[in-house]
């Protein structure tokens, strides 16, 4: 008895089953992009928004109704800087293009406010108040455009402060290139028509009270190309009804 007592205190290892430890786990890859934005992008209707933005007070808000319309892009995007900004850009319709670089100083006491639309088919609109991405100028900028029509075509290059534009287009194939480089202007163009065009720059101080532009046309096929400059103030007001004009007009000292 005492014999089959201490037999049972030996028990063979081989009755424990082995224990395996789990494989660690490899972490996904971390992307950088949304993972359908390659494949979207080769698209034609895709719609696309890019916003890189860098600074306090930031409101952006952005409407896209149709096909095609891209506001920014990956090289060239709505690339704002600075304090107290406001953007709002609405596209109705198909192939409308924005493309936008707002500039405040970083820190400073920078405003810009921006209400862009753009309402019918192929409207493009290249937009600066900073010149240039890395460009800290652009203190201010009211600006509200409207673009109703079929392929219009609006380019603003800024670079300053207190630049004021206020825009209103409606008609077709309409081009307008501006040149706001005074630190102190205003530009009004509020415009019924197809087919003309704009050229207009404005630098120098202008003054105390700034260079000051306003067109009211009505018509098709003008050209109006205008040039403020200097050290005081300038005022040019044009008002016309009628097509085929040509207004060349140089003022300044």
């Amino acid at each position: 008895m005492k014999r089959l007592a201490l037999g049972l205190l030996f028990v063979s290892t081989s009755a424990f089953a082995q224990t395996v430890l789990p494989t660690a786990p490899v972490p996904p890859t971390i992307v950088t992009t949304s993972p359908n934005e390659t494949d979207a992008n080769a698209v034609a209707t895709t719609n696309k928004v890019y916003i890189d933005q860098q600074g306090g007070n930031v409101d952006v808000n952005i409407v896209q109704t149709g096909t095609a319309n891209i506001i920014g892009s990956a090289i060239d995007p709505i690339y704002l800087r600075g304090d107290n900004q406001s953007v709002i850009a609405i596209q109705t319709g198909n192939g409308n293009q924005l493309y936008m670089g707002v500039v405040s100083d970083t820190g400073g006491t920078g405003i810009a406010t921006v209400t862009v639309r753009q309402i019918g088919d192929l409207n493009t609109a290249d937009i600066r108040c900073g010149t240039l991405q890395t460009d800290s100028s652009c203190n201010q900028l009211d600006m509200n455009a409207k673009f109703t029509g079929n392929n219009n075509s609006f380019i603003f290059h800024g670079s300053g402060a207190n630049i004021r534009n206020s825009m209103d287009f409606s008609g077709n194939n309409n081009t307008i290139n501006m040149d706001a480089l005074s630190p102190n202007a205003s530009q009004t163009l509020l415009v019924t028509g197809n087919y003309n065009d704009f050229d207009v720059t404005q630098t120098g101080t202008g003054g105390t009270f700034g260079h000051s532009l306003y067109v009211n046309l009505t018509g098709s096929l003008n050209t109006v190309t205008t040039q403020q400059y200097g050290v005081s103030e300038t005022v040019i007001n044009i008002n016309s009804v009628g097509s085929n004009g040509v207004f060349n007009i140089k003022t300044g000292h």
